[in-house]
């Protein structure tokens, strides 16, 4: 099977590169509220705040710098780098500026995310 892959610049030059989760990735995902990591923690404009821990997952809104956050727990997902770092864990997390709940990659967030497993 091949994978399919991603690059993204976005307004501040960060390229995102990623790799596309297997066909039967899943969007839905388990988590909890058990992270008590709050604060300005994106680390790149435009964030996609997605609906599953895959690039493949939808986009239900974006985290910006002077955002505020609310880390809940983190899982593995697919492969994303970005700003020098390459993850495979995504952070669950609420978006307090906005209100958006949903899965960020760990390479886009401040100490590459939640340290918490869901």
């Amino acid at each position: 099977m091949a994978a399919a892959i991603a690059l993204t610049l976005g307004c501040t030059g960060v390229a995102v590169v990623s790799a596309a989760g297997p066909a039967s990735a899943t969007c839905s995902h388990a988590h909890s509220n058990i992270d008590t990591k709050l604060g300005t923690l994106f680390n790149a404009t435009n964030v996609n705040i997605r609906s599953g821990p895959h690039t493949t997952c939808g986009s239900l809104g974006y985290g910006q710098l002077s955002h505020s956050v609310d880390f809940h727990c983190y899982t593995n997902g697919d492969r994303v780098s970005a700003n020098g770092h390459t993850t495979y864990t995504w952070t669950y997390l609420r978006d307090t500026t906005t209100g958006v709940s949903g899965w960020v990659a760990d390479a886009l967030l401040d100490n590459l995310g939640s340290s918490v497993a869901c």
